[in-house]
Formats: structure tokens, sequence, C-alpha cells
């Protein structure tokens, strides 16, 4: 009587596992023939491959794009004339501008700053630094200028190296050397970052709607800085041109106690931009990113003379 009562018990679970697993299925099918997941995303939650390889979080920028942000990767005229309407006081021919090969290098030296997750918190994204620089090559893409985003991990090398964080730029150089070496058409060269300054310094609101504010960071330590300061006082101009809060400021930096140089000696066209700060959302970094894009397809066309 025993055995037979264990017999019935082990066949109970083998059922009730068998229902999980069909369930877990018509539960992932129902989201991907509803589109709220994609095939890369699908991947990526299974085998949750993320820049910190934590199983709690995603960083599939497809489904942050897409599904979270509104933003399609291939924007359709209603997106287009949504740009057009918050940033017209730049004018962008994209048909002046067709790349193709890169011009443009997005780096990120602190690779693992976040951003606040509290707006995707029930998805478990944790947005990045890395994850900014993805959807501004989305936007950059789109206005026809090619782009490559590093996504070799700086922690990596740096263990590999067994270098300290305050080598990270250090490895950064090293990427981007490679990255021009393979890419000699690359010209242009995008550090970003994010600040950890307060909420109300890092944000400001403009037509309803909550923008992060844009610092430049200049290293006097490179004997050659003066372009460098030009450049950033150029795309100055043009932030201001589209609304003067969004622009936070030029920091300059030298001395000790600081890197004083950020890599900016590889390049007079080399900049390091804090895009908001840490109590900032992805979704006021995403409206600002659509004008910065648009800033910086603009000083592009104007220094290629296109």
């Amino acid at each position: 009587m025993g055995r037979f009562k264990s017999k019935k018990r082990f066949n109970n679970l083998i059922i009730y596992i068998g229902l999980f697993i069909v369930s877990i299925g018509f539960s992932i099918k129902y989201l991907y023939q509803e589109k709220l997941i994609n095939n890369n995303t699908l991947v990526d939650v299974l085998i949750n491959d993320n820049l910190e390889n934590d199983k709690n979080n995603i960083t599939d920028v497809d489904f942050l794009i897409n599904y979270l942000l509104d933003v399609p990767l291939k924007p359709n005229n209603d997106f287009a004339n949504k740009v057009e309407e918050n940033t017209e006081k730049i004018e962008i021919d994209k048909n002046e501008i067709k790349v193709s090969e890169p011009l443009v290098y997005i780096y990120n030296t602190h690779q693992e700053e976040k951003y606040q997750s509290t707006y995707l918190k029930e998805y478990n994204i944790s947005p990045t630094v890395l994850l900014a620089s993805k959807i501004l090559k989305e936007y950059l893409e789109d206005l026809g200028i090619g782009v490559i985003v590093e996504e070799n991990k700086v922690a990596d090398t740096l263990h590999s190296m067994n270098w300290k964080y305050g080598y990270s730029y250090r490895v950064s150089r090293m990427f981007m050397e490679s990255a021009k070496e393979n890419n000699p058409s690359l010209k242009y060269f995008i550090d970003l970052h994010r600040d950890s300054s307060k909420y109300d310094k890092t944000t400001t609101e403009i037509n309803g709607e909550k923008y992060v504010r844009l610092l430049f960071v200049v290293g006097l330590d490179n004997k050659n800085y003066e372009p460098n300061l030009l450049l950033a006082e150029k795309l100055k101009e043009k932030i201001k041109k589209y609304n003067e809060n969004l622009y936070r400021g030029i920091m300059k930096k030298s001395g000790a106690g600081v890197n004083g140089v950020y890599n900016q000696d590889f390049d007079s066209n080399v900049m390091l931009i804090e895009v908001g700060g840490q109590y900032n959302n992805i979704s006021e970094v995403n409206n600002t990113l659509k004008v910065l894009a648009n800033i910086l397809a603009e000083y592009i066309k104007e220094d290629l003379n296109v």
C-alpha cells in the first residue's frame, strides 16, 4: 500500500512538472506572437548574457529601444516627425550625409556606470552608459552616420592585466587604438559617461519633458588640449541653440588626483561627455540622446563640408 502511494505521488509530481513546462512554453509563445519580445531578446533572456553576467539584469538594447522607450530601430514617419518637432532649431538634411564606413567611435571608459533603474525595475533591466552608447548609435545611424560602439569589457581587461580600476583609461586607450587600426575611417571619438551629481543638477525640463544635461570634460594635462577644448566649445554653442538649459558646462581638469588627459592626446576629435547622472532614468537620457545625435550630425556635416 505504501509503495502504491509513493508511486502515485511520483506520478503527480511528473504531471505538475509537465504542466509547469507547458505553461512556460505557452507564455513565451504568447509574448513572442504579441511582439513583447523579439528573437534577440528571447535569446538574451534565456542565456542571461549582459555586461555584468548578472542573471537578474537584461541589457538588450533592441528590447529597450523597441518596447520600453517606444523608439523603433527603423523610425517610421510619425517618429521622424516627432524628432523634427523636438529639434526644430537644428536643421539636418539626412540625405546630405551618407557614410558607408564608420566615422564615429563611441566607448565607455567606465562601462559599468549605471543610471537609475526604478523606471525599468519591473523588467529587471539595469541601464548603463554602454546601453546609452548603443541608443546614441541608433540615432546617429538613422542620420546616415556610421558608428562603432565598443563592447569589449574594460573590467575583464583590468582583471587579466592585474590592473586596478584607476587604469581604466589605459584600457580604453588600447581599445581605441585597436578600433582605429581596424577602421581607418574613424574620425570622431566619444567617451560617454554619466555624472554622480544630484538630480536637480543633471536634469532640466523642456516642453514638459525631462531631459538630462550635458557636461564636457577637457583634460588640460594634454599639452595639445586646445583643439579638444575648441571642439567642446563648438558643440556647446549648438546645444545652447537648441536649449540653453540642456548645456551644463565644460569642466577643465588638471593636476594631482585627476587623470588630466582622458585620452584626448589621441586625437583632436576626442570628446568626453557626461550624459546626465546616476539619479536620471534611461527615458530622460533617451530624450537628450535624440538631441545630441542631431547636434553631432550637424557638426560632422559642417566639419566634413558635406
